[in-house]
């Protein structure tokens, strides 16, 4: 038997067996800590999170749909305040796939007074503590300033499609153009012809203020919103806006083909198609990638 389970007659004639037994008897206002740990689950699910059925007084939460993950993270530690009450979850903005696990909800001893658990639905219900933003299929366009060879530009296309389709986006263009003012311009131009809704671009250099891809952005009537990001490697990373669209820019090609802030960044583009610098800022917590201790990279294969 295992803990938590509720005892009735035809379970005497095996416990008779028993030399020691230690039961607990709950009083009227005692919640029993499956049926606890399922209000508790459901109080926490926001949408795109669904909660499954409890195993030992454990709930599981999953993913209902490939997306972002956000956590109220002050909610969390407030509902844990609430003695048997356990929330855990995956850290805040990592890229989840659809069936992933990404808390759990679980009282610990086998019942919980309605008083303490209304505590923590209480907390629960002040907003959503987990969710799940699905990726938006934005309309992008891939440009690299850089002369590739013939096998690098091969694996460039690769890493593009690999890592933009995972998001579900639709590529529009992949486009090699010369470090020049004219071709940036035109680069700059036939995206907003073509509508996109995400411009990313290879290539330019994050310090350099008179590189093309600057000075063309501003003069098609956008402008740069973040230059540099708190993470390593990838900290030469920058991020802008044309338009409604978000434009992001790494220092090389490369960039696509190995995990960096980049792709770190990307999960909140495609979840709020806009581009936020404070989603990038908020990244340093976790930005050392290189130690094996930093950030969760999208699970793309």
């Amino acid at each position: 038997m295992r803990k938590g389970t509720v005892l009735g007659t035809a379970d005497v004639a095996a416990l008779r067996a028993v030399a020691e037994l230690h039961l607990a008897q709950l009083e009227p206002d005692d919640v029993h800590e499956d049926e606890a740990a399922v209000q508790l689950g459901a109080a926490i699910a926001g949408p795109g999170v669904v909660a499954e059925a409890p195993v030992q007084s454990q709930v599981r939460l999953r993913a209902a749909h490939r997306g972002l993950l956000r956590v109220r993270e002050g909610s969390v530690n407030k509902i844990n305040v609430v003695g048997p009450l356990s929330v855990f979850t995956l850290v805040d903005g990592q890229a989840v796939d659809a069936g992933e696990e990404v808390a759990g909800a679980k009282v610990t001893p086998v019942a919980v007074s309605a008083n303490r658990l209304a505590r923590g639905l209480a907390v629960a219900a002040r907003g959503p503590v987990l969710t799940v933003l699905p990726f938006r299929p934005l309309r992008t366009v891939v440009v690299a300033t850089e002369k590739l060879k013939p096998k690098a530009r091969d694996l460039f296309r690769a890493a593009v499609t690999r890592k933009l389709g995972w998001y579900g986006a639709e590529l529009l263009n992949v486009v090699e153009v010369p470090r020049t003012t004219a071709a940036v311009r035109d680069a700059y131009r036939a995206a907003l012809e073509e509508e996109a809704q995400l411009l990313l671009f290879a290539g330019a250099s994050s310090i350099d203020p008179l590189d093309p891809a600057y000075v063309e952005l501003r003069r098609a009537g956008g402008r740069v919103v973040k230059q540099g990001a708190p993470m390593h490697p990838g900290s030469m990373l920058w991020l802008g806006r044309l338009g409604s669209a978000p434009v992001l820019g790494v220092a090389s090609c490369a960039g696509f083909g190995r995990s960096t802030s980049l792709d770190l960044v990307l999960p909140f583009v495609f979840a709020y198609g806009s581009a936020d610098p404070a989603h990038v800022r908020r990244l340093g917590h976790g930005g050392l990638i290189e130690s094996g201790a930093g950030r969760r990279f999208p699970p793309y294969d």
